[in-house]
């Protein structure tokens, strides 16, 4: 495998995932607070809606007419593009995070695009709120904003003082690490507890400093590469539960986002 990283140009990369995000969005614009046509996947809570295919249809084919020789790693449609043993770059596309508050009617979704190198190590990310008209970006290296202004983690250094956020896996009603008992101990040590229900989101949350810090089981490297880059280029910090930052994490499916001073803090209480 050629390792082409420095022959990309990753800011045009940004424009053009900002783009297909934007062209992306009216199709949920559409479909949102109408009648959908919903499917189940796995579980009966874990929904999909013509929504969450109609726009992963869009952005896989823009993402294949402007970067046909990356590996595109899709919620609903899986492994597409080149190969992924011999793409130098993939893309993690998730074309409706949120999709239960979605289908519910409640205002907090997104889409969100990442780009990575073939050992999973973010370049670019691009997390698009169109209910608020809110582009969170990111590229590895150069910082990170929300519509064209600088973000930055929070300053907030004791728990007491900070809103976390967090969420719970779609198999919460018959797996026992279901994040309840992590909950319950952190809602008794911190100023508030949000679940939200978009996992990208929490994550621009946190680079934003609108929350201190977010730590869930359960979201897909979909869910979680753009938004972390956010974090670290906003000063933040992203492990696992054990405080590991190999960027195998993105898979495993325990992550914490914090402003960084917090951080130890936290991984203390998920691992009392």
């Amino acid at each position: 495998m050629t390792n082409t990283v420095i022959t990309l140009d990753l800011q045009t990369v940004q424009q053009d995932a900002m783009d297909m995000a934007r062209q992306a969005a009216p199709i949920l614009m559409k479909h949102f607070g109408g009648p959908l046509r919903k499917s189940f996947k796995g579980s009966s809570i874990d929904v999909v809606t013509q929504a969450d295919q109609e726009s992963e249809a869009l952005l896989v084919e823009l993402i294949q007419q402007h970067y046909p020789i990356h590996h595109i790693v899709g919620e609903e449609g899986g492994g597409l593009g080149a190969d992924v043993e011999t793409a130098d770059y993939r893309w993690y596309v998730d074309p409706l995070d949120g999709t239960t508050n979605f289908a519910n009617g409640i205002p907090m979704f997104c889409i969100s695009l990442a780009l990575t190198d073939a050992n999973l190590n973010p370049l670019v990310g691009v997390v698009y709120d169109p209910v608020a008209d809110e582009m969170f970006t990111a590229v590895r290296g150069m910082g990170a904003t929300m519509n064209d202004k600088p973000l930055t983690v929070s300053a907030s250094t004791t728990l007491q003082e900070c809103v976390l956020g967090s969420g719970f896996a779609y198999d919460k009603h018959t797996n026992p690490d279901n994040n309840a008992k992590e909950w319950g101990t952190f809602v008794t040590k911190v100023r508030g507890v949000r679940r939200m229900g978009a996992a990208a989101l929490d994550l621009c949350y946190v680079a934003a400093g609108r929350f201190d810090g977010y730590w869930e089981r359960g979201p897909q490297s979909w869910d979680c590469l753009a938004g972390a880059l956010c974090v670290l280029e906003a000063g933040g910090a992203i492990s696992d539960y054990q405080g590991g930052t190999d960027p195998s994490l993105y898979e495993k499916s325990h992550i914490v986002a914090s402003n960084g001073h917090i951080h130890p803090l936290m991984l203390d209480v998920l691992n009392q």
